[in-house]
């Protein structure tokens, strides 16, 4: 593997750049160990010296980290969601970006909306709502507890619909009397009650983000609300600003 006449860049940087794209393109996955420093640099033709400086560059940018007595490894990636940014679903952010997900439903029922949710709805108590509680899983690992109230009188018949496989926005579009036009979020962070801890297989205490969300239609009425738990460990919020 000759580097030398590439971009006439420094060859660490080179050596840098290809093991970047093997890590982006998939063939260098999540816990790979690199091989041995004297096995690569013979395959890339150079010195352990400048094919540590290559690593130590991956290493500051989060790429790959460096385990005692163990070796090199793909460092895990966080997951990117654009919830500051769009109004996408779990299910919508995942499809975009390529990731196979699962999902396990917990609770599905039709129920009376406590307080809360009465004022996120715009609803009375004994309007009833469609609960759904859901987790969805990346890697057979879980990523995020959801939790939806649906107004039932504004979306009927959506209780008939399979969560396990739809996504909650193209649901609400099948059975809504109007299509859904904008939604407000707010983030906090927080600590995972044991519940929630239970469920993500994490620590109560652990810190993790909190989204509160209200879908409307273009009347300004509200379709439904959401809590959602996301682990703050391997997923992160992204947002794209312009001026």
């Amino acid at each position: 593997m000759d580097f030398q006449k590439q971009d006439g860049k420094p060859l660490y940087q080179q050596i840098a750049s290809w093991m970047t794209d093997n890590i982006h393109n998939g063939r260098w996955k999540s816990g790979h160990q690199l091989p041995p420093e004297q096995e690569l640099a013979e395959q890339v033709d150079t010195s352990r010296g400048t094919l540590r400086k290559a690593i130590k560059k991956l290493v500051k940018q989060g790429l790959l980290e460096q385990r005692q007595g163990h070796g090199t490894f793909v460092k895990q990636q966080k997951i990117s969601y654009p919830f500051a940014q769009e109004l996408v679903s779990f299910a919508e952010a995942m499809d975009m970006k390529g990731y196979a997900y699962e999902t396990d439903v917990i609770t599905q029922k039709m129920m009376q909306p406590t307080d809360w949710v009465q004022n996120h709805l715009e609803i009375g108590l004994y309007d009833l709502v469609y609960y759904i509680k859901r987790i969805r899983r990346v890697d057979n690992e879980p990523a995020l507890i959801i939790e939806n109230w649906i107004a039932a009188d504004r979306c009927p018949g959506i209780n008939r619909d399979d969560f396990d496989r739809n996504g909650l926005f193209k649901s609400i579009e099948s059975y809504a009397t109007s299509s859904i036009s904008y939604g407000v979020r707010k983030f906090a962070a927080k600590a995972l009650t044991g519940e929630e801890a239970d469920l993500l297989q994490l620590s109560e205490g652990d810190p993790a983000l909190y989204l509160d969300q209200q879908t409307y239609d273009a009347e300004d009425i509200p379709l439904e609300c959401s809590r959602i738990v996301l682990r703050s460990d391997q997923y992160e919020v992204t947002s794209v600003l312009y001026r």
